[in-house]
């Protein structure tokens, strides 16, 4: 009896391994929790590392594809108003979704609707590997812009929801430091993996980081729905894709059929109906689709129309800046990468500067500095020549990027700062409606149409002065003849090549002239903003 009692006693202190490896994991399972709870002192630092990391992801995949389009238009057959619309139909579909924003998140709860944009977005990125032409590579593309859609909107809803306002721009600044490391990793990620791989794996380098972001909105970000449903405005939604897609449609194709072409100009005329459509709707419903009743709000005006003109420069050159460098100046892709590193470098280390210089000093002296210099160095890219070294371009580009983090950040901050509570998610989606849809797709058009008419003229002006030239045409092509017989060229061959490199050289000055013009477009649409800083009054959170 006094044996069992003993062995009775002594038997709850002798424990299995698997018992010791559960007990000992049990504290570290409560830290986590501890660490990662809302009520955590740290927790808005969790929720901010998991917004950095997600906003990464989608930025650095279109880091990345822009220096893979011209390999993907030599695989496909593209030329550069086809090639446009791998990245024009991600903007429109990722646009459209951003107002769908407020009635998804209540539908379905903010995380919930977090997580099914990153699964659509990591799933379509091994789709768009896989794609065998260019056609289903812009539909995959599509599907990708419809996943990516709610992500951006979203982490600024997480953000400003566990930051306080006297931390805001921090938040923002955060929020645009993950932003940055994607053009910062991004180009180069790109320009190796496409001369040495293959375009293919720009795509597929979403999945790991994809899954980590999927891990940590489990982890960290609370599954809360909202008790207030707000209903879809379908009309308005249909009326404003079929107003971007048309309008997008002709300015692209434009240059091609002819602006006086029926089909080019049904394609306006569609455009100007379906935004009155859409702006008739919007007005009409006592719960909008976009609320555009918020722009009665000046300084929520002011910022939205400064951020439409920058971004719309910045996506439209940085678009034209890839083609710049690898089909006009002929640098490899991983050179092309290298040139825009220094830039998205600086870029990623001013916009947390900017982040707190918002919440310490009058926002309008940030943006107007920052603006100021985005002026100069585009004023600057307008001497571009050929014979500029890889140095000149390396400065050219920081001086732009540069600048970025001291416009984009401020403006976010602002836009936010000057809203009510209850009007953030809506002034979110809001502004990046504006900033990347409308801004980034219209910027693209733009810019390409831009750069193709004025080559067409400027290769027109030089053909027509060479005509009127008092050198005859005998003093240009013997000694481009001489230089081919010498390189083993005879008879029809040697003048069909001749007149090929003749071409050339009259092709190359034009297009050089075609983007000093684009730069100096740039200039003075961000001169006819500045004057909007004005308005930006500094906010004193109570």
């Amino acid at each position: 009896m006094l044996a069992f009692r003993r062995s009775s006693t002594q038997s709850p202190s002798l424990t299995t391994p698997d018992q010791t490896n559960a007990v000992s994991a049990a504290p570290v399972r409560a830290d986590l929790r501890s660490w990662i709870s809302p009520d955590s002192p740290n927790y808005k630092w969790w929720v901010a590392i998991t917004v950095m990391l997600n906003a990464f992801i989608v930025i650095m995949n279109n880091a990345t594809l822009n220096l893979a389009l011209p390999p993907i238009m030599t695989t496909f057959g593209l030329n550069i108003d086809q090639v446009q619309w791998i990245i024009t139909a991600y903007m429109i579909a990722s646009a459209v979704m951003v107002p769908t924003v407020g009635w998804l998140g209540s539908v379905m709860g903010n995380r919930n609707l977090f997580l099914a944009g990153l699964l659509v977005f990591a799933s379509s990125s091994c789709l768009c590997g896989l794609a065998w032409s260019g056609n289903s590579l812009i539909f995959f593309r599509i599907i990708q812009g419809l996943g990516s859609g709610p992500i951006t909107p979203m982490a600024m809803v997480f953000l400003t929801q566990v930051f306080p306002t006297h931390q805001r721009g921090l938040a923002m600044g955060l929020y645009g430091l993950g932003v940055s490391c994607g053009p910062v990793i991004g180009p180069v990620l790109g320009g190796y993996v496409t001369e040495y791989f293959s375009w293919r794996m720009v795509f597929y380098f979403n999945m790991l980081p994809g899954l980590i972001g999927i891990l940590l909105v489990l982890l960290v970000i609370p599954n809360t729905r909202e008790e207030k449903k707000s209903s879809l405005d379908l009309l308005g939604l249909l009326a404003m894709a079929v107003f971007l897609v048309s309008l997008l449609t002709a300015l692209s194709q434009g240059q091609r059929y002819g602006w006086d072409d029926a089909y080019i100009q049904q394609l306006f005329i569609i455009a100007g109906i379906m935004l009155v459509v859409f702006l008739a709707i919007e007005l009409l419903r006592k719960d909008p689709l976009v609320d555009l009743r918020l722009f009665k709000n000046l300084p929520f005006a002011a910022v939205s129309l400064v951020l439409f003109i920058t971004a719309m420069t910045f996506w439209g050159t940085s678009f034209l800046q890839t083609f710049l460098l690898q089909r006009l100046l002929e640098y490899t892709p991983a050179q092309a990468g290298f040139t825009v590193l220094p830039g998205a470098l600086a870029m990623a280390a001013t916009t947390i500067v900017a982040g707190r210089l918002v919440d310490k000093v009058d926002r309008r002296l940030v943006v107007c500095g920052g603006l100021s210099m985005f002026i100069l160095a585009s004023y600057g890219f307008s001497f571009l020549s050929l014979d500029r070294p890889m140095s000149w371009m390396i400065w050219m580009i920081v001086g732009r990027y540069v600048t970025i983090g001291f416009i984009f950040t401020p403006m976010n901050a602002v836009s936010m700062m000057v809203l009510p509570p209850d009007k953030v998610r809506m002034g979110s989606g809001l502004v990046n409606l504006i900033q990347q849809g409308l801004g980034g797709t219209l910027g693209l058009a733009m810019m390409t149409t831009v750069l193709q008419r004025r080559t067409a003229y400027h290769a027109d002006m030089m053909a027509q002065s060479q005509v009127g030239s008092s050198l005859p045409w005998s003093d240009v092509l013997t000694p481009l003849h001489d230089l081919m017989f010498r390189a083993g060229e005879v008879g029809e061959m040697a003048q069909i090549k001749t007149m090929a490199l003749v071409q050339r050289h009259l092709t190359q000055h034009a297009t050089v002239a075609a983007y000093q013009d684009c730069f100096m477009l740039v200039v003075l649409l961000c001169l006819f903003v500045a004057p909007l800083i004005y308005f930006l009054r500094q906010h004193r959170p109570r």
